[in-house]
């Protein structure tokens, strides 16, 4: 049996995060839909073991959920009908659930770039003030997957059922 090339070694599925004050094991891993011991144990981290700021984490992808999650790590307030999530600029923005992105827009209006995901059973999920994009219409994300990354204002994010915005913050984990 031939090895693989170098190139074609694959690497675990996943995004990086860059530590912020605040931030716990504890509370990223719950925040992405993960064990503390999976998040610990994907960085080489010992129990208990603290995190410092500025410190790069590798994100797992989660173990698929019916739940959404929260996109990014970061400090919410509400603004209209959705989250501003605020977040260092170029972070990491990651889909809340499994779905389709039905949008990948540059710019669309009063949101700047946007990825829109609708997760095939009339729910929507909104992720805008992105700098960067990193998916693509018509791409089917699973859960966890990077979509894009934060721009300078943070991210705004909602929850759709239909037209109508739900309380994002009542239905992303607590802690």
């Amino acid at each position: 049996m031939r090895a693989l090339p170098a190139a074609a070694t694959m690497l675990p599925a996943g995004s990086m995060h860059h530590v912020q004050a605040g931030d716990t094991l504890w509370r990223l891993s719950h925040s992405f839909g993960m064990s503390v011991e999976s998040l610990a144990q994907a960085n080489h981290l010992g129990p208990g073991q603290p995190l410092s700021v500025g410190q790069d984490l590798f994100i797992p992808l989660p173990v698929e959920t019916s739940a959404f999650l929260w996109p990014v790590h970061g400090r919410p307030r509400h603004e209209g009908a959705g989250l501003v999530l605020d977040v260092p600029e170029g972070t990491w923005v990651r889909t809340s659930r499994s779905g389709r992105v039905s949008a990948a827009a540059p710019h669309l209006a009063q949101w700047g770039p946007t990825v829109v995901v609708d997760h095939q059973d009339g729910t929507v999920t909104v992720y805008a003030g992105l700098g960067q994009l990193a998916a693509t219409p018509g791409a089917w994300v699973r859960q966890g997957m990077p979509i894009g990354q934060a721009g300078p204002n943070g991210v705004y994010f909602e929850i759709r059922q239909g037209l109508h915005p739900q309380d994002a913050s009542g239905l992303l984990p607590q802690g």
